[in-house]
């Protein structure tokens, strides 16, 4: 549900062509051409689907570390969450050579920051709300 709040941003942002590639695409170049993401419906399958296992195990992750260190502040945890993974997904992780897509303009680095603090707070406003029963210890 994080993901795709911050993909109901980010993909609006990505077809008024104020970013070059939304970050499913950075995701989906590891495994296919960096041509093959934009021009086929194959291309638009693996970016979703990688998008989604991406956002879902970070997501995962997310929730239990709110687990293990309480629920109290969930949505600074979020934010500082989505700080984290952008600087360790686009900044670190894209450097990989297992990475195709390299093309980034500058200013897009300051909106995939904006993408990644709305997917944190999502994470920690859903994790407050719904994960209740999360925080039950047995």
């Amino acid at each position: 549900m994080a993901n795709l709040a911050m993909n109901i941003i980010q993909f609006p942002v990505w077809k008024l062509k104020m970013i070059m590639h939304p970050l499913s695409h950075y995701a989906s170049s590891m495994f296919m051409d960096p041509e093959t993401l934009h021009h086929t419906l194959l291309g638009s399958v693996v970016s979703f689907l990688a998008d989604y296992v991406y956002g879902a195990f970070w997501g995962i992750l997310f929730v239990y570390l709110i687990y293990l260190t309480g629920k109290h502040a969930c949505i600074i945890k979020g934010l500082i969450f989505g700080a984290f993974l952008w600087f360790f997904s686009f900044g670190a992780l894209r450097s990989l050579a297992v990475v195709k897509l390299r093309e980034v303009f500058p200013g897009d680095v300051l909106y995939y920051l904006l993408f990644h603090l709305i997917f944190g707070l999502a994470l920690g406003l859903l994790t407050k709300k719904f994960g209740e029963h999360v925080f039950e210890k047995d």
